[in-house]
């Protein structure tokens, strides 16, 4: 939580035109092109949290070792929490307007800039910068996003009951824009052992399609599966598609 100490460091900071602000651009379209709205950290940070998580599948897999169960699924989207401080006392100015900081006009703003858009009835497209900030990936100098949650803890209050102080905790889930996505998307690989749940009109050959990139591994699909009909999927079927030799000869290509 932030304290005092790094109230006065951030003024001055910013005396010594030496502070980088954590800035969180909003955008109303996935790509971040359109609707762009702006908030800037009134005192930054100092600290923020990213989460990782791994799904794995623990049910059996036919023909397997029950000590060897544990199927990877997917790594959840990225998660970071920040900690917003808002003081609206005299300790610190508000440099935009050389007055304390209002602190529920500034609380207006998050909601608006961050937060669900009435407009378009969803949540607001998020791009997290700040300076030289580690993202987890290599050379990622921006953290795409949308919020997920937002606590806000009131400190302080004026004699009238306005708040003048509080911290807003702030939880962002990554989403990437399409083309990111797709790059960074490594379920597409033909090497890793996947999981599908089937969906009404799901075929075997296409779900072999989408995953190796050629439908003649269904059969292969179907043995590991012991499928007596690999064409009677049920819809919430659970299959699982192992690696396979792409040089694999099957009756469906000889």
């Amino acid at each position: 939580m932030a304290d005092i100490n790094s109230v006065i460091s951030d003024v001055q900071g910013v005396v010594k035109g030496e502070l980088t602000k954590l800035l969180i651009e909003s955008y109303s379209d996935k790509e971040r092109q359109k609707g762009k709205r702006t908030f800037s950290a009134f005192i930054n940070p100092d600290e923020y949290s990213l989460t990782y998580n791994a799904v794995i599948d623990k049910t059996n897999i036919p023909g397997k070792n029950a000590n060897a169960n544990d199927v990877f699924l997917h790594v959840q989207p990225l998660e970071v929490t920040l900690k917003f401080f808002l003081d609206g006392t005299n300790v610190v100015i508000d440099k935009s307007s050389g007055k304390k900081l209002d602190v529920p006009q500034k609380i207006g703003e998050f909601n608006q800039v961050i937060g669900y858009d009435g407009d378009v009835h969803k949540v607001r497209y998020l791009r997290l910068t700040w300076g030289k900030a580690a993202w987890l990936r290599a050379n990622q100098s921006s953290f795409d996003c949308f919020l997920k949650s937002a606590s806000f803890q009131y400190k302080m209050f004026s004699q009238d009951g306005t708040p003048l102080r509080v911290i807003i905790t702030a939880t962002f889930t990554e989403v990437l824009s399409e083309p990111i996505a797709q790059a960074e998307d490594a379920k597409k690989s033909p090497d890793l052992t996947h999981v599908r749940v089937v969906k009404e009109g799901d075929t075997l050959p296409s779900l072999s399609q989408d995953i190796y990139g050629d439908f003649k591994y269904y059969l292969e699909v179907a043995r590991a599966n012991n499928l007596q009909n690999f064409r009677d999927l049920q819809p919430g079927q659970k299959l699982f598609f192992p690696p396979f030799d792409k040089n694999i000869k099957t009756s469906a290509n000889a």
